[in-house]
C-alpha cells in the first residue's frame, strides 16, 4: 500500500468519525428535547434552528403566544394595570412573544416597577439606564408615566432596538430616550453621568453582569444605584460569582428581591379563561425562581 492511499484512508476515517460524532451529539440533543418537549419540542428546535426563530419552542409556548395575543387586542396592545398602565407596546419582540400577556395585564416585573418607582422617589433620583432594555416594557413606560424625564436604553438585539424605538415613537417619548448596542465599561462610561448619586440602572444582561461588576467598575460607579437580574443559573464558573459578588459587597449595600406571582383570580379581564389559561397569561417564562440584586451606595 503507497503512501497517498494510506493518506487517502485515513482523511476518509476522519470525515466518517467526525460525521459520526456530529450526528451523535444531534441525536443527544434531539432525545434531550423530545424527553422535555415531545415532538412538538423537536418540530420548533428544528424550525427555529433552521429557518425563522419565532421564540416557539413547545406547545406551552405556543399555546402563551395565542393567549397574548388575545391580551393584545382586548387591550388595543396597551398595559391594562399597575405602576405602568396606559403605555402602548407593540405585539412583537426581538426574541420571544411569548411574555406579553404578562406585560399587558401589567404584572410582568411587577415587584421590579415597583422599586424602581420606590427608589426613584426616596433618593429624588434624575437618570435612569435600562442595560438590556428588550421592546422599553420598562424605560418608555417610566418616561411616559412621567417617572423619569429622560432615559438611556441599551439593547444588544438590532430587532429589539428597532422595536424600541417604534415603541418609544408610539409613546411620543422618542425625544427623550436615548437608544444603543451594547452595555459595557466603556459604553456606560462614555455616558458621561453628571450626577452618578441620582442615577439608577437597571441590568437585564443575561449572565454578563458577572463579568461587569469587577472591582474597577464598582469602584466608577460606587455611588449610583443598580438593580440587577441576576442570572447566576447560567454561569458555570462558580469563582466568577463569588467574585461579583465580593466585589458588590464592597462597594455597595446589598438588597435581595426574589420573584413572586399574584394571583390571577385576581383580574376580572381574566374571568372567562380557564383556570390553566390564567396561570399562563401570568407567566413570565422563566427557567428557574428568578431573584433581582439591588446595590444601594454605603
Amino acid at each position: 500500500m503507497d503512501l497517498t492511499s494510506i493518506i487517502f484512508k485515513f482523511i476518509l476515517l476522519l470525515i466518517v468519525f467526525f460525521i459520526f460524532t456530529y450526528f451523535l451529539k444531534k441525536f443527544k440533543k434531539y432525545k434531550l428535547i423530545f424527553k422535555s418537549n415531545g415532538l412538538d419540542g423537536i418540530y420548533y428546535y428544528f424550525k427555529n434552528k433552521n429557518f425563522k426563530n419565532s421564540g416557539i419552542w413547545n406547545f406551552i409556548d405556543k399555546k402563551k403566544y395565542k393567549l397574548g395575543k388575545k391580551l393584545a387586542a382586548y387591550s388595543k396592545e396597551k398595559i391594562l394595570f399597575g405602576p405602568y398602565s396606559g403605555t402602548k407596546l407593540s405585539f412583537k419582540s426581538g426574541w420571544s412573544n411569548t411574555d406579553f400577556g404578562s406585560k399587558y395585564l401589567g404584572t410582568y416585573e411587577r415587584q421590579i416597577q415597583k422599586k424602581i418607582i420606590y427608589l426613584k422617589k426616596k433618593f429624588r433620583l434624575d437618570f435612569f439606564v435600562d442595560c438590556g432594555a428588550a421592546e422599553g416594557f420598562h424605560i418608555i413606560s417610566l418616561l411616559k408615566k412621567k417617572i423619569f424625564k429622560t432615559a438611556v436604553a441599551f439593547e444588544i438585539n438590532e430587532k429589539s432596538r428597532d422595536l424600541l424605538i417604534k415603541n418609544a415613537i408610539k409613546n411620543n417619548v422618542k425625544k427623550k430616550i436615548s437608544v444603543y448596542s451594547e452595555a459595557n465599561f466603556e459604553s456606560l462610561k462614555d455616558l458621561e453621568i453628571k450626577n452618578f448619586k441620582k442615577t439608577l440602572f437597571l441590568l437585564d444582561i443575561e449572565g454578563n453582569e458577572f463579568d461587569l461588576f469587577d472591582a474597577d467598575f464598582c469602584k466608577y460607579f460606587s455611588k449610583s444605584f443598580f438593580i440587577i437580574e441576576d442570572h447566576n443559573s447560567l454561569i458555570l464558573n462558580k469563582k466568577k460569582i463569588s467574585s461579583f459578588y465580593n466585589n458588590i459587597k464592597k462597594f455597595f449595600k446589598v438588597e435581595i428581591i426574589e420573584d413572586n406571582f399574584e394571583n390571577p383570580f385576581d383580574y376580572d379581564v381574566l374571568h372567562n379563561f380557564t383556570e390553566d389559561e390564567k396561570y399562563l397569561i401570568m407567566s413570565e417564562g422563566r427557567p428557574v425562581r428568578m431573584q433581582w440584586i439591588i446595590l444601594l451606595p454605603k
